[in-house]
C-alpha cells in the first residue's frame, strides 16, 4: 500500500519535468488556448449579435429555441466546445508517456527498477493529467472576463462545469496512457487515443436501437459529460468517469505487465 501511495512520486517528478522542458509541449498548450480563445470570442460575438437582433425586433425568441440567458447561450455553449478540444490535447500529452520509453529502450531500465507497475503507470498519469489540469486552469480566464464586464454568469454552472471539465480530462488521459502502452510510436498512439476516444464520444449517435442503443448510451462518454455543462452535478455521471478511470489504467498495467515477463 505505501509503495503504491508514494512509489510514483519519482516518476511523477521526472515526467512533470520532461513536460515544461519539452517545446512540443508549449506548442500544444498555445495551440489548446488558441482554439479556446477563438471560440470565446465567436460564440460572445453571436450572443452579442442576437442581443441586438431581438433589442431591435428582428429576431423573435420562441419557446423551443434556448432562453436569450449569457450562462446557456455562452457559458454552457462554450464548456460543451472546450470538451471536444480536451480531445485534441490528451492524445498530445499522453501519447509519448510509455511509447517514447519503448522507442528510445529506456522502458525495460524503467521495469528492471524495484518499481512496480503500478507505481510507474501512475506516475506518467499524474504528471500528464497536472499539465492537463494546468491548461483547464488557464480557461478560467474566460468566465473571468465575463465577470469583470458585468456579465454574471451563474457560478453554479461555472462551477459544475469545471468538475466536468476535470473528470474527462482524467479519463482521456487514462485512455491515452493505455494507447501509448500499446505501440513504440508516438504518432500511432495518438492517432488511436483521438480515433478511440471520438469513438466513445459520439457512440450514442453511432447506436441508437434497441437494447445495443441502450448499452451505447451509457457507454458513451458526452451522455455523461453534458449535464456538467448545464449546472448538473450527478453522482452516476462522475462514478462513470472514474470507473473510467480505472479501468483504463488497469489495461494498462496488464499491458505493460505482459511486456514486461515476454521480455
Amino acid at each position: 500500500m505505501t509503495s503504491v501511495l508514494t512509489g510514483f512520486v519519482p516518476v511523477f517528478k521526472r515526467e512533470t519535468a520532461q513536460y515544461f522542458k519539452s517545446p512540443g509541449m508549449y506548442v500544444a498548450l498555445a495551440f489548446f488556448l488558441l482554439l479556446s480563445g477563438a471560440m470565446f470570442t465567436g460564440i460572445l460575438g453571436d450572443f452579442s449579435d442576437l442581443c441586438l437582433q431581438v433589442t431591435k425586433g428582428d429576431k423573435t425568441i420562441t419557446d423551443t429555441d434556448a432562453p436569450l440567458n449569457l450562462t446557456v447561450r455562452v457559458v454552457s455553449e462554450l464548456f460543451g466546445l472546450f470538451n471536444f478540444l480536451l480531445l485534441l490535447l490528451a492524445p498530445m500529452l499522453t501519447m509519448r508517456l510509455v511509447a517514447e520509453e519503448k522507442r528510445a529502450g529506456s522502458l525495460e531500465l524503467l521495469v528492471s527498477t524495484p518499481l512496480q507497475t503500478i507505481d510507474i503507470l501512475l506516475g506518467k498519469f499524474f504528471a500528464a493529467l497536472f499539465v492537463g489540469f494546468l491548461t483547464i486552469l488557464a480557461l478560467a480566464t474566460y468566465p473571468a472576463i465575463l465577470y469583470l464586464c458585468k456579465g454574471h454568469p451563474e457560478l453554479s454552472v461555472v462551477l459544475s462545469s469545471y468538475i466536468g471539465l476535470f473528470l474527462l480530462m482524467a479519463a482521456y488521459t487514462a485512455f491515452g496512457l493505455f494507447a501509448s502502452c500499446l505501440t513504440d510510436s508516438q504518432i500511432t498512439a495518438g492517432v488511436v487515443s483521438f480515433a478511440g476516444l471520438l469513438l466513445l464520444l459520439v457512440l450514442n449517435v453511432l447506436v441508437k436501437q434497441g437494447a445495443i442503443g441502450s448499452v451505447a448510451a451509457a457507454l458513451s462518454i458526452s451522455r455523461h459529460s453534458e449535464a456538467f455543462t448545464k449546472g448538473v452535478v450527478s453522482i452516476t455521471d462522475a462514478v462513470y468517469f472514474v470507473l473510467f478511470v480505472v479501468f483504463f489504467l488497469f489495461l494498462s498495467v496488464q499491458a505493460l505487465d505482459a511486456r514486461k515477463y515476454k521480455g
